[in-house]
């Protein structure tokens, strides 16, 4: 079930399903120890006096769920008939403290007040897994805390009479937070149970809420979870406010001391707070968005955010934070993947975030290995990921790489440079990164031919000399040449420079069919003789002009270009490009010619951006903005993308959010601007600082 919501600071991150329930708790990584295990949900419900209690998940629950606009905090309205509830949820992560906040502002719908509880659980499974956990209630603030070994989480809250509470806060922890239990029982937790959950066959402590009582049973120990209460009533007037927060820290005083922080500062105060940053980060630079205005431009504001959530602070950029993927293939996407990283690093400087992409290159110094090489994923920690990719195979050693994680990551330290002109940065980042990066792929080649040695695709599933992988490292190749150059390193700058001229070369000879009049996916070579050549279309081909090899006129990539795209165009109501002919990968149906695969964001893209390119008038610019228009049709109404799209529903598929894909909404949104503003020759627009399509 893709993610609807997700909410983050860059080191606690929380995504929710469409039913408002929390389905992964990420700490102190983004992406790296989901404290929820595989398939757990984090109830909320409410009981009504005379009524009963509703989970979120009950069906006569109506969800709209948004966002504010330009902002991390969600704005989602559910109506219950059966309770005559209305309930607008105003949730977030605060963007320093480790606190996530639910907001809930719950109103009478037929103007009778109405007693009610407002139940929490929590079932986590601290490190991953349901073992050596504890929960106990804690007294001296009201609050019940989780915790194994150095991972805390706090669960606290309070109603809307806070205000009344905290208005007599003096002292120290214990003598200043609502100091007598009376106190604290009339307008924070009321009720807590704490018990054991997917052992024995107990289901968990939200069962012990439906009756709207709940044990008080006070620690527990083993494969735990815990259910708080708030009472309150709804009058007719003023909705009533139930606030309820998850502290994360790596100590219990961690804990309590963002508890008082939340119970000083207020979550009113932390909610405005939280707010007004994320509007002014994603309005950093004032932009004229011409034509792309309305719904187009709301959801580049929306990728924006969502890349950010997902970038961790330590460096690493995640690919996605959805764990349902963990039934395809008993894995996720919660890695950083070089390649995906450098793409969005790309975007993110083009939209002038170069402080995120700064931490990424930091990143990527760390996790390079001596011979100066990327490995195919990381965990955020910088420790090497899972994978398929063998060392040994058909009696010989391999090297287990794709090839394009290590020259994308020069290519887009160039661009970096050439937007931001940081000469120290450059020489730190050539020292620590770029030498070995391209002395690796000067030398990671055939003697013979100068291609690059056999690696991985990018979507790792076949292992060959690939039309894009080459192109890669080619612009990897050209960008290590230049670094070296501008830095004054004319020796290395010739070496690499050399390399690249004659894989250049090298591709245009052996990877280019004159047959058939495109470029071929891949090749195969034995002892010197290609001994394979495989002519699938495939939409990574794209790179070929999207990185300079070609010119995007190149009558062999407009020859190439044109046949990829029939034979990748969905012919359904949906329609997209999918990646490549005869597409598996999350198939609804077998491969066919009119359906090769289901349409992805991506290859749909890359497709609109080389209209965009070859682009002479402002109407030829009307299929790509058709592009961008699909895109945001099928995004939820929350502004999320996913890597792929059902084909005949346009369901999302795989994992949602996918940041590759937002990264590619932004780059083809940007290039867009920037090419109506050319032909039409009117600076006012886009901001004259855009950055010209990436060649």
């Amino acid at each position: 079930m893709p993610r609807p919501l997700i909410l983050g600071n860059g080191t606690m991150l929380a995504t929710f399903d469409r039913h408002m329930q929390m389905r992964d708790l990420y700490f102190p990584y983004v992406g790296m120890e989901d404290h929820t295990a595989y398939g757990d949900v984090h109830r909320v419900g409410i009981w009504v006096e005379g009524k009963g209690i509703r989970w979120f998940d009950d069906p006569s629950w109506k969800m709209t769920i948004r966002y504010k606009p330009e902002t991390i905090v969600s704005d989602a309205l559910l109506i219950n008939d059966d309770l005559k509830l209305e309930v607008v949820a105003e949730d977030f992560v605060h963007p320093v403290h480790n606190v996530l906040l639910r907001r809930l502002h719950i109103r009478s719908t037929d103007g009778t007040e109405k007693h009610i509880r407002v139940f929490f659980h929590h079932d986590l499974s601290i490190y991953g897994d349901k073992q050596k956990d504890t929960a106990f209630y804690e007294p001296y603030t009201n609050a019940v805390i989780h915790y194994r070994q150095s991972r805390y989480f706090l669960v606290g809250g309070l109603t809307n009479k806070s205000t009344e509470c905290l208005s007599s806060t003096k002292g120290g922890r214990y003598a200043s937070v609502l100091h007598t239990m009376e106190n604290l029982l009339s307008c924070g937790l009321a009720s807590f149970s704490i018990g054991k959950s997917h052992y024995q066959g107990f289901e968990g402590t939200w069962r012990d809420a439906e009756d709207g009582i709940l044990t008080e049973h006070s620690i527990e120990q083993g494969s735990v979870d815990s259910t708080v209460a708030i009472h309150c009533k709804t009058s007719p007037g003023e909705p009533t406010e139930v606030c309820m927060w998850l502290c994360a820290g790596k100590s219990l005083e961690e804990v309590l001391t963002l508890n008082e922080t939340v119970l000083k500062e207020t979550p009113e105060r932390l909610h405005r707070n939280c707010a007004n940053y994320w509007k002014s980060w994603v309005n950093k630079r004032s932009e004229h968005f011409g034509s792309l205005g309305g719904n187009l431009s709301k959801l580049y504001k929306r990728s924006l955010l969502t890349i950010r959530m997902l970038a961790d602070n330590h460096g690493g950029i995640v690919a996605a934070a959805d764990s349902d993927i963990m039934a395809f293939n008993r894995d996720t996407y919660t890695y950083v993947w070089p390649r995906d990283g450098a793409f969005v690093a790309l975007a993110l400087d083009q939209a002038g975030y170069m402080e995120v992409t700064r931490r990424f290159f930091d990143f990527c110094c760390r996790i390079q290995t001596s011979d100066g090489y990327l490995m195919p994923k990381y965990n955020p920690d910088t420790s090497i990921g899972s994978s398929w990719h063998p060392w040994y195979r058909d009696g010989k050693a391999q090297l287990p790489i794709q090839e394009d994680e290590t020259a994308l990551v020069l290519y887009a330290l160039w661009k970096h440079f050439e937007r931001v002109q940081d000469f120290e940065f450059l020489q730190t980042m050539f020292e620590r990164f770029a030498r070995k990066a391209a002395q690796f792929l000067t030398d990671f080649r055939e003697e013979s031919t100068g291609l690059p040695m056999a690696s991985y695709d990018p979507w790792e599933e076949h292992r060959g000399i690939f039309t894009y992988t080459t192109a890669c490292v080619i612009a990897g190749l050209s960008a290590g040449a230049q670094i070296a150059h501008v830095l004054g390193h004319h020796k290395h700058s010739e070496t690499y420079q050399t390399a690249a001229d004659a894989m250049r070369q090298a591709m245009l000879f052996h990877l280019y069919d004159e047959g058939t009049g495109r470029f071929l996916k891949k090749i195969k070579r034995h002892n010197g003789t290609t001994v394979e050549r495989d002519a699938t279309p495939d939409a990574s081909v794209c790179v070929v002009w999207k990185f300079g090899i070609l010119p995007a006129d190149d009558p062999r990539i407009v020859s190439s270009m044109r046949q990829m795209r029939d034979a990748l165009t969905v012919h359904t109501g949906i329609g997209g490009i999918a990646r490549y002919a005869n597409d598996s990968y999350h198939a609804v149906t077998p491969p066919s010619h009119e359906v090769p695969g289901n349409p992805w964001v991506i290859t749909t893209l890359w497709n609109a951006q080389w209209d965009i390119v070859r682009a002479q008038s402002p109407s030829e610019l009307d299929a790509p903005r058709r592009a961008l228009e699909w895109v945001q049709k099928y995004a939820t109404e929350t502004g999320i993308l996913p890597e792929q799209f059902n084909a005949f529903t346009g369901e999302h598929l795989s994992v949602a959010p996918l940041t590759w894909s937002h990264a590619t909404f932004i780059e083809t949104f940007l290039q867009f601007l920037e090419r109506e503003k050319e032909l039409r020759n009117d600076p006012l627009l886009s901001n004259a600082s855009l950055p010209p399509v990436i060649q």
